[in-house]
């Protein structure tokens, strides 16, 4: 049924929880597990033009796709299977349905809980924004210990 996973990591406290439910889904559908991880438009949390100039947007975009790679081994070191890793640049929601769309993704895994505080606030509730827009279904992961209070 699952040909193709995706599973939207933002490299948060919980993400190995969610890339292990991601992989063990992968592996008994006998599908590919896609990682995706947005790198949010720089443009967008800086009034500060004369601070991102050509020179200096390629150096700190270097810079983040380091980190990028180094976070990508430290949560899939315990993954055994072969993953398919992709970064993109944007806004989180709609990369991650382009994406879903353009692979013909079958399922998306990804935590309800991501990153806090003020980049919550700028970038929203990407899991809910997904749910709402996906072409396919949508497995929310909601972290171990974290429960629901009413609001």
């Amino acid at each position: 049924m699952f040909k193709k996973i995706l599973c939207p990591v933002d490299f948060s406290k919980f993400t190995e929880e969610v890339i292990t439910y991601a992989a063990d889904i992968a592996k008994q559908y006998g599908a590919e597990l896609h990682v995706l991880h947005v790198i949010p438009n720089l443009t967008y949390f800086t009034p500060y033009e004369s601070f991102l100039t050509p020179e200096n947007l390629v150096a700190v975009e270097k810079n983040i796709q380091d980190e990028v790679e180094r976070d990508f081994g430290k949560i899939l070191k315990h993954v055994d299977m072969e993953i398919k890793k992709v970064v993109k640049t944007g806004v989180a929601f709609v990369e991650i349905i382009d994406y879903a769309k353009s692979e013909g993704i079958d399922l998306i895994v990804m935590g309800t809980h991501g990153r806090s505080g003020i980049e919550h606030i700028l970038i929203g509730n990407v899991a809910e924004k997904v749910v709402r827009k996906s072409p396919c279904p949508v497995l929310t992961i909601r972290p171990k210990g974290k429960e629901f209070k009413m609001p």
